[in-house]
C-alpha cells in the first residue's frame, strides 16, 4: 500500500483530546450494532417467507415434493422469527446497560429512555405481545399457532399464486397452560385467528425509536465528532479513500513509519450517521 505521513507529531493533550471526541463512536455502537441485528433478522424473516411463496409458485416445475417444501417453510419461518424475538430483547437489555455505563445509573438519560420504553409497551398491543412471546417460545412452544398457506389463480388458466403467513390462533393460545398474565384479556379480545407479521413490523416500529432516543442524547458529541474530523481533515490534508492512522513510537528511518498505529475512524463515524439519519428518517414515517 502507498503510505504517506501528512502529520505532526502529537502530544499527550492531543491525543487525549482525540480520544475523547471519538469516544461516542464506541459509546453508541455497541446500540446501533444490536439494532441493526433485529433488522436483519426482520429482513431474513420476511425474505424468507416470499422465497418460500416463489417456491410453491414454482413447485410443479421442481423436483421437490410440495409438502416437504411445506414443511421447511414452516421450519424456516419458526427459525428466523425466534431470531427475531431474540434480537428484540438482546437490544432491550444491551442499550440499558450502554446507558447505564456511558451516562450513570439514575441519569436524567437512562431515566428518560425508560419511561419512553414503558410508554411504548402500555400503548402498544404488539409490543406486550411478542414481549412476553419471546417466552413462550422459549418456554412453552412454536411462536405461532399455524403457518397459514393459501393459492389462488388471477383467472380459469392462470398458474397457482402463493401466501404464506404465520397466524395465531386465539383459543388455541390461550388453553396452552402459559401464563399471560395481564395480557389474558388483550388475548381473549383479539380475533381468533389474528396474522403475526404485523405485529412484528409494528413491534420493530417501536424498537426503531427506542434506538433513536438513545442515540439522539449523544447528538451533540456527534457534532463534535463531525467539526473534529473535518478539521482534521483540511489540516491534515487527507485524501479521498485514504486511511487515517496515528502512527505511535519512533521510525527507523525516515521512509518507513512506526510498526504501530491507532486508526482513526473515520468511517466507523460515517457509519453511524447513516445509521442515525435512517433511524430519523424512518421514524418520521
Amino acid at each position: 500500500m502507498n503510505i504517506v505521513v501528512r502529520g505532526r507529531v502529537a502530544n499527550g493533550e492531543n491525543i487525549t483530546e482525540f480520544h475523547e471526541v471519538i469516544s461516542v463512536i464506541f459509546n453508541l455502537q455497541p446500540i446501533i450494532f444490536a439494532f441493526n441485528v433485529i433488522e436483519r433478522n426482520y429482513q431474513e424473516l420476511t425474505d424468507s417467507i416470499q422465497e418460500h411463496c416463489s417456491q410453491l409458485d414454482n413447485s410443479l416445475t421442481i423436483t421437490a415434493k410440495p409438502i416437504s417444501l411445506i414443511m421447511n417453510g414452516k421450519i424456516l419461518a419458526i427459525q428466523k422469527i425466534s431470531n427475531f424475538l431474540s434480537s428484540t430483547s438482546a437490544f432491550l437489555d444491551q442499550t440499558e446497560t450502554q446507558l447505564r455505563r456511558v451516562h450513570g445509573e439514575d441519569s436524567p438519560e437512562l431515566n428518560a429512555w425508560d419511561e419512553k420504553r414503558k410508554d411504548l409497551h402500555a400503548s402498544t398491543f404488539s409490543y406486550r405481545f411478542l414481549y412476553e412471546l419471546r417466552h413462550f417460545s422459549q418456554h412453552r412452544s412454536l411462536p405461532f399457532s399455524s403457518f397459514n398457506i393459501a393459492g389462488r389463480r388471477t383467472s380459469q388458466n392462470a398458474p397457482l399464486l402463493f401466501r404464506a403467513e404465520p397466524l395465531i390462533l386465539r383459543d388455541e393460545l390461550l388453553k396452552d397452560g402459559w401464563n399471560w398474565k395481564k395480557l389474558q384479556i388483550e388475548i381473549q379480545q383479539q380475533p381468533p385467528e389474528f396474522e403475526l407479521l404485523p405485529l412484528i413490523t409494528e413491534y420493530l416500529h417501536c424498537l426503531r425509536q427506542l434506538c433513536l432516543e438513545a442515540v439522539q442524547f449523544q447528538s451533540v458529541r456527534l457534532a463534535e465528532c463531525a467539526h473534529y474530523f473535518d478539521a482534521m481533515r483540511r489540516s491534515l490534508e487527507i485524501p479521498t479513500g485514504a486511511v487515517p492512522v496515528i502512527f505511535i513510537g519512533e521510525s527507523t528511518s525516515k521512509e518507513i513509519p512506526p510498526s504501530r498505529h491507532e486508526a482513526i475512524p473515520m468511517e466507523q463515524f460515517e457509519y453511524l450517521l447513516r445509521e442515525y439519519d435512517k433511524l430519523l428518517n424512518t421514524c418520521e414515517t
